[in-house]
């Protein structure tokens, strides 16, 4: 993959073409894995503000402000398909947690989340916590990278973001 693939750029709401450069990959790569600001920042060898500052101008030229939603967004424009994925035992979620999850990956806050499931924003809590543990993640865009490795989540088409509904382990197509 190269950064000038055509499925890589992105048009950002005021008509400007927004392609992120390497070092932004890295620092996106860094959230998908579930790494603090400071974690990746020595990691790359750099300093703690400018990882901030790559952070903001992806958030800027993809819209949100939301980092398990640029986390999507880098599945979904193919930025962090090189990403290896994470082993894990064998994973089940709950038809609710994956819908949960699936919110979460559109960058959907515990209130939003609550008024479109109808629940309470402590039910959407629990249902993190839940999807958290069971995934073994760190953060909500650590979880989003993983079910988009593991097969709980994916892209089809124009259509946007949809769940993969597993069974043993197997995902169902």
């Amino acid at each position: 993959m190269t950064i000038s693939d055509p499925e890589t750029i992105v048009r950002t709401a005021h008509g400007r073409v927004f392609k992120p450069s390497g070092r932004q990959i890295q620092v996106l790569s860094g959230i998908a894995r579930g790494h603090t600001n400071a974690e990746i920042a020595n990691h790359l060898h750099v300093a703690w503000p400018t990882v901030q500052r790559h952070v903001s101008r992806l958030g800027k030229g993809l819209g949100t402000n939301e980092r398990a939603e640029m986390v999507a967004m880098g599945y979904e424009r193919g930025w962090l398909t090189n990403l290896s994925p994470e082993p894990r035992e064998s994973i089940v979620l709950s038809d609710r947690c994956q819908e949960v999850l699936r919110h979460i990956a559109a960058g959907k806050s515990n209130e939003e989340i609550a008024g479109e499931l109808y629940v309470t924003v402590n039910t959407v809590k629990t249902h993190i916590r839940r999807i958290l543990g069971i995934l073994q993640a760190r953060r909500r865009a650590h979880a989003v990278a993983l079910a988009y490795q593991h097969g709980y989540l994916r892209i089809r088409g124009e259509r946007g973001l949809h769940v993969m509904v597993r069974t043993g382990g197997v995902p169902l197509r």
